[in-house]
């Protein structure tokens, strides 16, 4: 066996064997590689479920499991009695959905960095209502690989996030929504998810709403809020693709649904310069479908395209919507956007401001330093349904995760006000 000499000095140095110099030269890329994330949660215990950040504000977690599965229900219970105990005066609670590269841990490094901004916006928006708030924190294994997080996993997380928004995302979100309507009929309840936090929720949500939505009207009733377990949904920068959103459009359009007691039922918010969303999520469709070598990585359709030329002319192709996501199809926009005046803001006037934002069919929302006018768009449109599609400025959110700034928090004031 060939040795290697390594010199460490005049007259010293170390002698390796190949085999071990390999081993060596190779060790680096094994402790890398082999640094996955946990599997089992990070916040199981009774103390690391609940948070109380300030007097007004609290904050709890819930956790799912890669294979879909909640982790563990005594958790659940634990969020929705801390819930109830909140509930003794009107309370608003932000249930949010990571998305890829996050977790629920304690360190940036391992995942945990939009629960840290998380928790932090929380802390500044209990501060500038003065009012009770609370955040529910549902977390999933978006990460997989602690050491090694850039771009590897992503087509693996994004099918994970679909097992997770399957039965026990439909079960958290509707017993959290229940337990807090129940609690407080004062309630206020908005759930968000971002990016492949998206994909959850729009799998966890869309599906109940399309059997509420066409029983209710099959039955001759009309529709409240309180017949859902949010007041509002929101997704943020989604990475699910348009094709799931023609569904859902679909069930409401086809029964005449255009608001629910004068508002969405649910929101995708995507930023024009968020490029994971507008060109890399796209492009591994793109791959996925067309180079067979590489159908793995397909994360949406396989099969032929539906052509209906009649309606694709305003509502866009199969093909069109599934080389998209969401917020990125312009066929399915519901507004438009344009600027009204700039200004500088705190907080606390951001969201004083933005407590009344309807403004005729559309709404203004005050930014921390620019103010900007959504309407219906001018030229004949598709989506006049209650699942509002939105194209927002860069002033809200810069790329694909910049969106616990105070702009975007006013941005969510605004769009609760038109739920009332």
């Amino acid at each position: 066996m060939l040795d290697v000499f390594l010199s460490i000095g005049p007259g010293r140095g170390i002698r390796f064997n190949s085999g071990v110099l390999r081993f060596l030269l190779f060790l680096p890329f094994v402790i890398v590689l082999s640094g996955c994330t946990s599997s089992s949660g990070y916040r199981q215990s009774p103390e690391a479920t609940l948070e109380k950040l300030s007097p007004e504000v609290s904050l709890a977690h819930v956790e799912i499991d890669d294979q879909g599965e909640l982790i563990s229900f005594e958790q659940l219970q634990r969020v929705t009695a801390k819930i109830k105990a909140e509930s003794t005066e009107p309370l608003l609670l932000l249930v949010y959905i990571h998305g890829w590269n996050r977790n629920a841990s304690r360190n940036w490094i391992s995942g945990g960095g939009d629960l840290i901004r998380f928790r932090k916006m929380l802390g500044e928006l209990g501060e500038a209502r003065g009012k009770k708030t609370m955040g529910v924190f549902v977390s999933w294994r978006g990460r997989s690989l602690s050491t090694f997080p850039i771009g590897v996993d992503y087509f693996h997380r994004h099918t994970a996030a679909r097992r997770v928004g399957g039965v026990a995302g439909t079960e958290v979100l509707h017993e959290i929504g229940a337990a807090a309507r129940g609690a407080n009929a004062k309630n206020r309840i908005v759930m968000l998810g971002h990016s492949l936090g998206g994909v959850i929720l729009e799998s966890a949500m869309a599906e109940s709403m399309a059997a509420k939505v066409s029983m209710e009207t099959a039955r001759g009733r009309e529709l409240k809020r309180k017949d859902f377990p949010a007041d509002l949904c929101v997704t943020i920068n989604s990475a699910e693709t348009a094709i799931y959103a023609r569904q859902l459009l679909a069930t409401f359009k086809n029964r005449g649904i255009r608001e629910v007691e004068g508002g969405p039922l649910l929101v995708a918010l995507t930023s024009r310069k968020d490029v994971v969303t507008s060109f890399l999520s796209p492009l591994g469709n793109i791959v996925g479908r067309w180079v067979p070598g590489l159908n793995f990585f397909n994360t949406g359709v396989a099969g032929m395209y539906r052509r209906d030329p009649e309606n694709d002319k305003l509502r866009g192709t199969q093909a069109a919507a599934h080389r998209s996501t969401v917020g990125h199809f312009k066929p399915l926009f519901s507004h438009r956007y344009e600027k009204v005046d700039d200004r500088s803001l705190s907080l606390a006037e951001i969201v004083r401001l933005n407590g009344s934002a309807r403004r005729g069919d559309g709404f203004l929302v005050h930014g921390e330093r620019q103010s900007y006018l959504f309407s219906r768009p001018e030229n004949p449109f598709y989506n006049d349904t209650a699942y509002w599609i939105v194209p927002i400025p860069e002033s809200f959110i810069k790329g694909h995760e910049d969106h616990w700034n105070h702009s975007f928090i006013g941005l969510m004031t605004a769009m609760m006000s038109l739920t009332k």
